[in-house]
């Protein structure tokens, strides 16, 4: 099995069961609509995300929004999937980021599917000052992300030198 594969299947799915399994652990132990200090910034909070990407068009009409919950991951998975299929076995780091960005775009789908809004599990705290909630399958998404963007830079960085 080429080695991409490896790093989609076994990331993604790492991602897919860390984000599940903190959703349902709080779920069972965090009240709804409640935050409890888990480390001294970070708070367990029972967050129902009605709304797209952290909190994003939470106030839109409902056919609106469905149509973001349902088009925009689909078409998002079926871009990550195609550029992944296509990509050399030498851009790992792009592998990388492709997986991490897929595991966290299904992650929030399976809550979309089953329940409807995502559940967010975690918020940071500063002072008087929060985060807006997220879960782990948002952290991957941003993550992947930010690999995409550093990688493009190091890319444009070795085209100049050459």
């Amino acid at each position: 099995m080429k080695q991409k594969y490896l790093i989609l299947f076994s990331l993604s799915g790492l991602i897919i069961c860390l984000d599940q399994l903190t959703k349902l652990w709080v779920r069972a132990n965090v009240p709804e609509g409640s935050q409890t200090p888990w480390l001294s910034w970070v708070w367990l909070t029972h967050h129902r995300n009605k709304g797209f990407a952290l909190s994003f068009i939470q106030n839109l009409p409902p056919a609106i929004q469905n149509l973001f919950f349902i088009a925009v991951p689909a078409f998002a998975l079926f871009l990550i999937i195609l550029i992944f299929i296509k990509l050399r076995d030498n851009q790992m780091l792009t592998s990388l980021a492709l997986t991490s960005i897929l595991g966290g775009a299904v992650g929030n789908m399976i809550d979309r599917f089953e329940v409807g809004p995502v559940l967010d599990v975690f918020e940071l705290r500063a002072g008087s000052s929060a985060s807006t909630p997220f879960n782990i399958a948002d952290i991957a998404i941003i993550v992947g992300v930010g690999i995409v963007f550093i990688n493009t830079l190091i890319q444009q960085r070795a085209e100049k030198k050459s």
